[in-house]
């Protein structure tokens, strides 16, 4: 206990030496300084940032990328079984370009049958037409016959060696025989008349039959998809394929959720996420909204821009506003687009490809946030 009395006495004498009292108390390590000034930085930094920085506002979307105003259908003209495809997905069509050959059983029948009735009645023709050619000349030859007895004979009525009566007899066969041939060449007029009409008949379906098989395209375009295959059967009216304008140029067709669609409007900054992009690799394409639909889109106006009802069914069933964007071009990225990043992935990005969609609808400084809050706090008004 001593010794602790000692050893206490003996600190405070150290302590209350003078050759102490000029010596600094240490009440911060330099490690504590450096922490309290980057606190300081970045308290600094997030007012700043408050003030002058901004936080973007956006509305999320989806739709799909299309090259022209539409996708139009190339539909048959005639019912039949499609018997090959001249093209494919891909593929450039010219306006006449042959795409499709069909079978067309209902028209093959009928031409083979009219062929067979056509040649029966060419046979009957010939063979009648030789019974009636005798038969009309041997009438001819009995009406020459008879008009020179009718002449013998007015020559004795002249004379009065014979009655009148008798010149009669003669004229009543002259007519009779007269009639008979003139019966004879209407039938063979008729029959005539009838295989004219039987071979304008082979004709006609000949024709038909070689164009309603060749299926051309009334108009131009890349095939984005065929709708048939071999072997199906097509009704006429049917669709065979859709194509896309080649050169038109690549647009942006989306769609914004109902409760959404008002808060968009035309001009307003687009990005898009392609479906086979990676946004936080690549980031996004960049666009303006050039249109904005004034109501809810319904499924027949989404068909008469797809072309496709599984696509127009998929976009059409939240009822959503149409957007139309337009995206920034730029011919030394390798997609052929402007990026948030500074060139986009390495791949061509073309029509046909699902995006999601984002717009930027504000930006707002972050202080906006937190001022309704502090004068809630505060009770100002």
């Amino acid at each position: 206990m001593a010794e602790q009395q000692l050893l206490r006495k003996a600190a405070i004498e150290r302590l209350s030496s003078p050759e102490q009292l000029d010596t600094l108390m240490r009440v911060t390590s330099p490690m504590g300084w450096i922490a309290l000034l980057a606190i300081g930085v970045l308290v600094f930094s997030t007012i700043v940032w408050s003030i002058v920085g901004s936080l973007s506002v956006r509305v999320d979307g989806q739709g799909i990328l299309l090259r022209g105003e539409t996708v139009q259908a190339l539909e048959v003209a005639a019912g039949g079984t499609v018997v090959k495809l001249e093209v494919g997905r891909g593929d450039v069509v010219q306006p006449g370009q042959l795409v499709a050959r069909l079978g067309l059983p209902d028209i093959e029948n009928k031409l083979v049958t009219a062929r067979a009735q056509l040649a029966e009645m060419e046979r009957l023709e010939r063979s009648q037409g030789s019974g009636m050619a005798e038969l009309q000349g041997n009438l001819r030859a009995q009406l020459d016959r008879l008009q020179h007895q009718r002449a013998l004979k007015k020559q004795l009525v002249d004379k009065g060696l014979v009655t009148q009566q008798s010149l009669l007899a003669i004229d009543q066969q002259i007519s009779g025989i007269q009639s008979n041939l003139i019966q004879s060449q209407m039938g063979r007029g008729d029959r005539g008349s009838r295989v004219e009409d039987k071979k304008l008949e082979v004709k006609e379906l000949e024709t038909k039959l070689a164009t309603d098989t060749q299926v051309k395209a009334q108009f131009g375009g890349r095939v984005v998809a065929t709708l048939a295959s071999v072997g199906q059967q097509v009704r006429p009216g049917d669709k065979l394929l859709t194509l896309e304008a080649e050169h038109a140029p690549v647009r942006f067709v989306g769609f914004i959720p109902l409760n959404e669609g008002k808060k968009v409007v035309p001009g307003m900054e687009a990005r898009i996420s392609p479906s086979n992009v990676k946004s936080e690799e690549y980031g996004f394409m960049l666009g303006k909204i050039q249109s904005v639909s004034d109501f809810a889109s319904t499924p027949e106006e989404l068909q008469r821009t797809f072309n496709n009802q599984q696509l127009a069914k998929t976009f059409s069933e939240s009822s959503p506003f149409q957007v139309n964007v337009t995206p920034d071009l730029d011919a030394h990225s390798p997609s052929g687009f402007r990026w948030t990043s500074s060139q986009g992935p390495p791949i061509k990005i073309d029509s046909g490809t699902p995006c999601a969609l984002q717009v930027i609808v504000e930006r707002r400084r972050p202080i906006s946030y937190v001022i309704p809050t502090v004068k809630q706090a505060l009770g100002v008004s």
